[in-house]
């Protein structure tokens, strides 16, 4: 508007300078500065405010849009799928109210479980969720339908809507998104994302090789030794070290059966004739050789246990080498069943007892992990790799002897925690209210229970002075609680 460019000039260079003059004017705006400029009793400093006032609001009013009358029609296909009933939109509403994304995470993922879509009026505030957290891209393109696929391509931001090949995204995309294709491919084929990663290796810079190599820590299996331990004569010094580590947790490598080898020289299980031959002596021998090879420490086995240990760097050097070794290995060198060797350990050499425990959560032995569990000491490692009754049961042991520490293990759990072990949880949970705050469970509803929610009301902080501080986190995981159970009632009703 030529008026508004004038009403700019003359703010800047005084009302000594033209005014717009009212030809420049819309009409609606000239009736109006005409009765302005008739008023006698306005200087021109007033004359011009007023016009100014004038024809900013009318810039304020908008303007009539540009139009084109020859577009081709743009519709959405229609749908193949029920949009979700109105119980479970009025609690997407809630939970977006909430700013939740746990709980709108398990929203979308109960609505694409029963086979139904996000209602159109709130695709557009979902896709600015799943915008800000890649988490919820993959459910919220479920659930949206062909409408979210016509919606998504309106926003140049909503580009993650459209699916790239995995090839296509290995070569092109993002280190992040690289990253995640690998680790994907691991999972289901992990033969060729070696192959890819192999193709590729020599354009890598040496912070992309590093990202990388940790993703093929899924799944890493012999298959890969031939490649990883050729890393070992690579440049980077960061890389070399993360392949050894890889190395160190695969069967079988070269590393791994060095350490092998010191172990058959140094741990023993002696069995000896007593009392007139009657009884049989049993004990585990500990004795490293005189000489040992100095690549050992060079490979990450520290020489010395520090000046203010208790361990002797005898022991020390054992306990790593114990924990870098497959317990399978064991089966050999004590001729033993797995359960008689935890005993054997157990009994003879209690203090490496935790060091066996270490190398079966490395190499994955579940089956070793039931000989574990009659033991005082909790290995945070071995939660996840029970399951169901077990892994409850385990749980709930160790929170009555260290309760935040089991709190601090059991929150990295994918699977949501049992009843029992929820309410115990949070009874222990009551007494650190400031700790434990709103902003922890908003974090972590996921993994406390609907079935929790009948005993939150009675669980109360053991410290008065601190039960006003637990009553407001109470309330609000009641909420949150009950969100969760309105969203599993109207996906199953």
């Amino acid at each position: 508007m030529k008026a508004w460019e004038s009403i700019i000039n003359t703010a800047m260079l005084g009302t000594d300078k033209p005014t717009p003059a009212i030809a420049d004017l819309p009409e609606e705006v000239a009736l109006i500065a005409n009765v302005i400029e008739a008023s006698a009793g306005l200087d021109k400093e007033e004359r011009y405010l007023q016009k100014a006032a004038v024809i900013y609001n009318y810039r304020q009013s908008g303007f009539v849009p540009f139009q084109k009358n020859d577009l081709p029609a743009n519709k959405a296909p229609a749908e193949t799928r029920p949009y979700c009933s109105p119980e479970a939109a009025g609690v997407l509403n809630a939970i977006l109210g909430e700013e939740n994304d746990q709980l709108l995470q398990l929203w979308l993922m109960q609505c694409c479980k029963s086979g139904q879509l996000l209602l159109p009026d709130v695709l557009p505030v979902v896709f600015e969720k799943a915008q800000k957290e890649m988490a919820l891209r993959k459910v919220v393109i479920e659930c949206s339908g062909n409408r979210g696929v016509w919606l998504s391509k309106m926003n140049l931001m909503w580009n993650w809507f459209t699916t790239i090949a995995d090839e296509e995204l290995w070569q092109m995309g993002t280190p992040a998104q690289r990253s995640e294709i690998l680790k994907s491919l691991r999972l289901s084929e992990p033969a060729k994302a070696l192959e890819w990663l192999q193709q590729t290796w020599e354009q890598e810079n040496a912070a992309g090789k590093l990202e990388l190599l940790k993703a093929m820590k899924v799944n890493s299996n012999a298959n890969d030794l031939p490649w990883l331990e050729g890393l070992l004569n690579e440049k980077g010094q960061k890389v070399k070290d993360e392949a050894l580590a890889l190395l160190k947790s695969i069967s079988g490598s070269s590393v791994v059966k060095q350490y092998q080898q010191l172990l058959r020289e140094s741990v023993s299980l002696k069995k000896e004739k007593a009392l007139l031959g009657l009884t049989t002596k049993t004990s585990i021998q500990i004795k490293l050789p005189a000489v040992v090879d100095e690549s050992i420490y060079k490979s990450g086995i520290e020489k010395l246990s520090g000046p203010k240990s208790t361990v002797t760097d005898e022991n020390y050097v054992v306990y790593q080498l114990i924990s870098s070794v497959p317990p399978a290995f064991w089966e050999d060198q004590f001729e033993a069943t797995p359960i008689q060797i935890v005993e054997y350990f157990e009994k003879y050499a209690p203090a490496m007892v935790p060091a066996l425990a270490n190398a079966v959560a490395k190499f994955g032995q579940k089956n070793w992990v039931p000989f574990f569990l009659g033991q005082n000491m909790f290995y945070p490692d071995f939660v996840e790799m029970l399951s169901g009754r077990e892994q409850e049961k385990y749980l709930l042991k160790a929170l009555s002897n260290d309760p935040q520490n089991t709190i601090a293990h059991a929150i990295r759990i994918s699977d949501e925690w049992g009843t029992e072990f929820a309410v115990a949880a949070l009874l222990k949970m009551a007494n650190w209210p400031y700790e434990y705050n709103r902003g922890f469970f908003t974090r972590y509803i996921s993994l406390v229970p609907v079935g929790a929610l009948k005993h939150v009301e009675n669980i109360t902080s053991q410290q008065v002075n601190l039960q006003p501080t637990w009553d407001k986190t109470r309330n609000h995981l009641i909420n949150l609680l009950d969100l969760k159970q309105q969203t599993l009632k109207a996906f199953n009703a």
